[in-house]
């Protein structure tokens, strides 16, 4: 969240315009479960050069830019694969549920089909009554099909049962129970848990701001009613984690793809996707893999949400941005092909 900040510090006009908005509040999660109407534009990876497909292991699969009249979308800080349905389950850091359903042909991503937004209810049955009560970071689904919200500001989790973008009347749950790991409450208000997983019945999760005890970022293992165990998570060039996924979906191997974000005044965004090793047992320190790294002249803006599809042997990767509500900024939804070594040895024409 700290991206703000520094948006509006590399420009009058964003400073300005982010002030008035703000001023007023972004429109915080409200209403009930309603049909959601959302237009797109198809954007290249690289519009200096439209016949660019791949960047580092990712093959572009389509990239959009979503757009609604609907002044609460937008915001969107994480999201999850729904697989039986072929949705997306996203939250926003105004406290609001979104589930997109992308129009694809022949895998590559054309359009939105249809969409859903509704508010992120409270322990209380209300919505969010506050932006620091309403400031959902990231999610984590248990094999079982719960899902953990996560909060700054407001530091904590929440978990919700029964939520599923298959049938959007279970937007209107009430969550059942809420967490706060030990030690958050003393974190910075914007520098909280920005991404998590689970793996196996272990929450793990990633700090955007706070240090962890061996340098880079802090990582925390536990679940409610157990230990939780700190670990550092080194934070690659800079880059501060926004999203982490299971790249095998079910699996225990522990295996990782986190999504990590950068910007200057100066140099624009940057993300980088990349691989780790973070078992319900992590190591003291976690050394992430670059898969891929996009700037401009990419497609890129501020991405904090990321969503695996597992296929067969094949994977791909969803990743949105989340616009700030800021009219300089951008809701982009991109899909990738996550390409395997031997898969790119048989497309580049190499022996197998």
């Amino acid at each position: 969240m700290w991206w703000k900040s520094l948006l509006a510090a590399g420009s009058a006009f964003a400073l300005g315009s982010m002030a008035a908005l703000y001023a007023a509040g972004p429109p915080l999660g409200s209403g009930v479960v309603e049909g959601l109407q959302i237009s797109s534009t198809a954007a290249p990876l690289n519009a200096s050069d439209t016949a660019m497909d791949r960047v580092g292991k990712l093959r572009s699969m389509g990239g959009l830019v979503l757009d609604s009249k609907d002044r609460r979308f937008g915001g969107i800080s994480a999201m999850l694969w729904a697989e039986s349905c072929g949705r997306l389950l996203a939250v926003s850091d105004t406290g609001l549920w979104i589930i997109l359903e992308p129009e694809e042909a022949d895998g590559q991503l054309l359009g939105v089909r249809v969409a859903w937004i509704a508010p992120l209810l409270g322990l209380d049955g209300r919505p969010p009554a506050s932006k620091s009560a309403a400031d959902a970071e990231s999610l984590a689904q248990a094999a079982n099909g719960d899902i953990w919200v996560f909060y700054e500001q407001q530091h904590r989790g929440m978990r919700f049962e029964g939520v599923d973008a298959c049938r959007p009347e279970t937007l209107a749950s009430v969550p059942v129970e809420q967490w706060e790991p030990p030690g958050t409450a003393m974190w910075p208000s914007n520098g909280g848990i920005e991404a998590s997983a689970m793996q196996g019945e272990t929450l793990l999760m990633l700090s955007e701001a706070v240090a962890g005890p061996q340098g880079g970022r802090a990582g925390l293992a536990g679940a409610p009613g157990s230990p939780v165990r700190v670990f550092s998570y080194m934070n690659p060039d800079g880059h501060q984690p926004t999203a982490m996924e299971p790249r095998d979906p079910g699996s225990d191997n522990g295996a990782m793809l986190v999504l990590h974000r950068s910007f200057s005044p100066l140099r624009g965004v940057s993300i980088i996707l990349s691989e780790a090793q973070i078992g319900a047992s992590p190591a003291d320190v976690v050394e992430p893999r670059e898969i891929a790294r996009l700037q401009p002249p990419f497609l890129v803006d501020n991405m904090e949400a990321l969503a695996v599809r597992v296929e067969g042997e094949r994977r791909y990767v969803y990743l949105m941005s989340d616009n700030n509500f800021n009219p300089l900024q951008r809701t982009l939804l991109m899909k990738f092909e996550l390409l395997q070594e031997k898969r790119e040895r048989l497309e580049a024409g190499s022996a197998p």
